[in-house]
């Protein structure tokens, strides 16, 4: 069994989904980027795109052989400290009935990854939900939802997170797919600012590795927590492509290598031509012929020496840690 820890639902708001596309991102190149990439058309954005979507993720999933599952993320609005909704901060919601909707329809392929604001006044009930409906992990992307995971106001969040035994996995370092709405908010993804939970018991999981720029606070807190992993997504793109290299060579002889989780950020795709002079012209070629996007995030890390057993083992230990096994049906 391998997951992938880092996959994003997207949608227009169809199908009564409850998803909202906030008009700041409809403007944003990496819109009409993910827009194109993906051979998105007008009329699917206004009449069924979220429901193709779902299906989409979980048939790649299966054709691709190697992994069994992706957990699929929601994404939260945005609240002041006051637990006020800021609706025209708003660029994506996707709300975790959805969420759970997409995995009731795909069992065997998705798995839940909700998304709550810890400022919600109604946060802990809202997580009590989703633990109930079997929510993998809760998904957090600081600079862009406004949370400073610092802030007081999480800490009872967090605790409740501990007592659910529900991960966190946090976005760190730079963000380049949505804006940041209010100016100051995108030093809430620094990775030293997960200290809290740590030392609080939650299991958190830093989305892309502290890369490009905060490895280095990586290792020394994996070094720190047991409770402490990394998620591998959305490395070989032009931003990360350098650093993922850094990444992979301090984790052959670092604790960093046993932490490490599968991920791939789709619908962010992976680039094997920014790691030509690494990889060789004959693999670049050989990864290039490969057409679905999670086997070939797979295949670049593995020529990068990290292999499927390696991310297998670390996936083990996590859901250990977390009293689940990789052999339940459900993953909870």
């Amino acid at each position: 069994m391998l997951i992938d820890f880092h996959v994003h639902l997207a949608g227009s708001g169809c199908c009564h989904s409850g998803i909202i596309l906030g008009k700041i991102f409809e403007k944003r190149p990496s819109f009409f980027f993910l827009k194109k990439s993906q051979k998105i058309t007008n009329e699917q954005m206004n009449s069924d795109i979220d429901l193709i979507w779902i299906k989409r993720i979980s048939n790649l999933i299966e054709e691709s052989k190697q992994i069994n599952k992706a957990v699929t993320l929601c994404l939260d609005a945005i609240y002041d400290e006051s637990g006020k909704l800021i609706p025209e901060f708003i660029q994506m919601y996707i709300p975790n009935s959805w969420g759970d909707y997409a995995v009731k329809q795909f069992p065997n392929t998705l798995l839940h990854g909700a998304s709550i604001h810890p400022y919600r006044k109604d946060a802990i009930q809202e997580l009590e939900i989703c633990a109930k409906n079997n929510a993998f992990l809760i998904k957090w992307l600081p600079s862009m939802m406004g949370i400073d995971p610092e802030n007081k106001l999480c800490f009872p969040f967090y605790e409740a997170l501990k007592h659910y035994k529900i991960p966190l996995l946090s976005h760190t370092d730079n963000e380049y797919t949505f804006a940041e709405p209010k100016k100051g908010w995108l030093k809430n993804n620094h990775i030293l600012k997960l200290k809290k939970a740590l030392d609080l018991g939650v299991v958190v999981i830093a989305a892309h590795a502290g890369t490009p720029s905060q490895m280095h606070e990586a290792e020394e807190l994996a070094s720190q927590y047991e409770n402490f992993f990394l998620d591998t997504s959305g490395l070989f793109n032009p931003t990360r492509a350098r650093s993922s290299l850094k990444l992979f060579e301090k984790s052959q002889a670092s604790l960093l290598g046993d932490r490490l989780l599968f991920a791939t950020d789709w619908p962010v795709p992976s680039f094997p031509l920014f790691l030509i002079d690494k990889i060789g012209l004959s693999s670049y070629k050989e990864i290039s012929a490969i057409k679905n996007p999670f086997l070939k995030d797979l295949r670049i890390k593995e020529k990068l020496g990290f292999h499927i057993q390696r991310f297998k083992k670390n996936q083990e230990t996590l859901l250990t840690l977390l009293g689940r096994s990789h052999t339940e049906i459900n993953l909870t």
